[in-house]
């Protein structure tokens, strides 16, 4: 039952209007910001371009805030087209700042849409979409493993996190995960990536420890607001007396739909492919289905995890924080 739920969550997503997906476009990268306090609101904006219009955080000297367009500013006013389409003229001496929000749009009926702050990843397996250059999260996964994902560039994202409980336990030394991803997009709906990950373990193969992790490559359809990603991974183990590749390989199928503006469907599917394994003569599967709740920078995942041999799907719970 679980697995056919999966199944159509994935069908929601493949069948997507054109007018849906249009609707669903990414913002722009990279934040900007624009500092328009009133001593420097000293020339006039040109109008934009067509088809251009930015949206806007205008930030009142009495810490209100606003979103919108801004149509024009100069030394004395600054008139705003807000999210449900009236205008508003502000003296100029009252706006402390402007900054144009890359990570939002507003929708026909004049909401504002933040963007998934966790369109990178699923519920572990990552997408081929990549934080910007400072972007960033944190995040704490059922409850003991903890990680901190960073863009050093558009295009290179590093990963460290370590699972804190075993510290806390008293296991000898310090576990650790460490990772890298390096990745593009091809046009606006194709997002292709690759990395690796690994867990240092104290003790692991030998006195001083090792590590075991896996290598992928993964390509991702789609926009933020909804995105399917196939992705193929082999295990490694890496030890003083040897390690390499193990001759098994993972297979992932993932999808992401958003539902409203701050509701999304998100599903993760893992085939453990290797000669003659199963599992009370099921393949090795893991199928997980979650709904996440999220908001400008923080995320929640609450679902599922059927794993073969399990009489009920194993409960998950994902909690990150974005920044940049």
């Amino acid at each position: 039952m679980f697995a056919t739920t999966t199944s159509l969550a994935l069908a929601a997503l493949l069948t997507l209007t054109p007018q849906d997906a249009t609707t669903s476009e990414s913002p722009a990268p990279a934040a900007e910001e624009t500092p328009a306090p009133a001593e420097s609101l000293s020339t006039e904006t040109p109008p934009p371009e067509s088809g251009k219009r930015e949206l806007s955080r205008i930030t009142l000297k009495d810490g209100q805030e606003l979103h919108g367009v801004v149509l024009h500013q100069d030394d004395k006013v600054v008139v705003v087209e807000l999210a449900d389409g009236d205008r508003m003229e502000l003296p100029a001496r009252q706006v402390k700042d402007i900054t144009v929000e890359r990570n939002a749009q507003v929708r026909e009926n004049g909401e504002i849409w933040f963007q998934d702050p966790n369109r990178t990843r699923y519920l572990y397996a990552p997408s081929g979409m990549m934080l910007r250059q400072g972007e960033g999260y944190f995040s704490q996964k059922e409850l003991f493993f903890s990680s901190m994902s960073y863009g050093l560039t558009d295009h290179i994202t590093v990963q460290a996190g370590a699972v804190l409980p075993a510290w806390l336990l008293g296991a000898p030394g310090f576990n650790f995960i460490g990772g890298v991803k390096v990745g593009g997009s091809v046009g606006d709906r194709l997002h292709l990536a690759v990395g690796a990950q690994g867990l240092f373990l104290p003790g692991f193969g030998g006195t001083t420890g090792g590590a075991v992790g896996f290598v992928f490559g993964t390509a991702t359809y789609g926009t933020a607001d909804a995105h399917l990603s196939l992705g193929l991974g082999k295990p490694f183990t890496l030890f003083n007396g040897g390690g390499g590749l193990d001759s098994s390989v993972i297979g992932t199928l993932s999808g992401n739909v958003r539902l409203s503006q701050r509701v999304a469907l998100v599903t993760e599917n893992w085939l453990l492919a290797s000669s003659g394994v199963s599992v009370n003569g099921q393949l090795p599967m893991l199928n997980s289905l979650a709904v996440r709740l999220f908001g400008e920078s923080w995320a929640v995942d609450l679902g599922g995890i059927y794993v073969p041999g399990f009489p009920i799907p194993v409960p998950w719970l994902d909690f990150s924080y974005n920044f940049g």
